[in-house]
């Protein structure tokens, strides 16, 4: 980071200009050419993003070797597979997480770029005013996922709902 130089890099030459400026040729201002105090943690935004893009291309991988064995008729019978699908669990939250960093550290120091840093956006509450808005939002949270937690339990306790043949519409027998 000190040296300032991108030593390894996969481009795509004229993306990034069309998504920014809607334009094939217009130049996309280094961050060399920012205030020092005006820019992110690069390393952060780097490392993020790739946690993002990284486990984006994993869950693609997945959802693709799923199709391929459903069509196989191995999908359930693959162990090797169910292990990786298991695996994936949480990367979906992961990567999610990971692009919120992106983001909100890539905008630093600014909460509206040129007109507001973060340092100014400060509350004016105190900090008793701020803990109770936050204890109330932890109460909340943690009520609903209690709630849906109990539900779930006791949906699984009691078990599928088993019907008789003579239960069902013809279309389903």
């Amino acid at each position: 980071m000190a040296e300032e130089k991108t030593k390894y890099a996969i481009e795509i030459p004229y993306l990034g200009s069309l998504i920014l400026t809607h334009s094939l040729d217009k130049q996309i201002p280094a961050l060399k050419s920012f205030a020092p105090e005006d820019r992110p943690n690069s390393s952060i935004i780097f490392w993020s993003f790739r946690v993002m893009a990284g486990l984006g291309m994993l869950m693609i991988c997945l959802g693709l070797l799923s199709v391929i064995l459903r069509k196989k008729k191995r999908l359930y019978h693959s162990p090797l597979f169910l292990r990786f699908a298991l695996l994936m669990g949480p990367t979906g939250l992961i990567a999610i997480l990971a692009g919120w960093f992106t983001t909100e550290i890539g905008r630093q120091p600014w909460v509206v770029y040129g007109l507001q840093r973060t340092k100014d956006a400060v509350s004016a509450h105190g900090d008793i005013q701020m803990s109770l808005s936050l204890l109330a939002f932890i109460l909340v949270y943690f009520s609903v996922f209690g709630i849906g937690y109990f539900y779930m339990v006791h949906l699984m306790k009691k078990g599928p709902v088993v019907l008789k043949s003579d239960q069902l519409t013809q279309g389903e027998k």
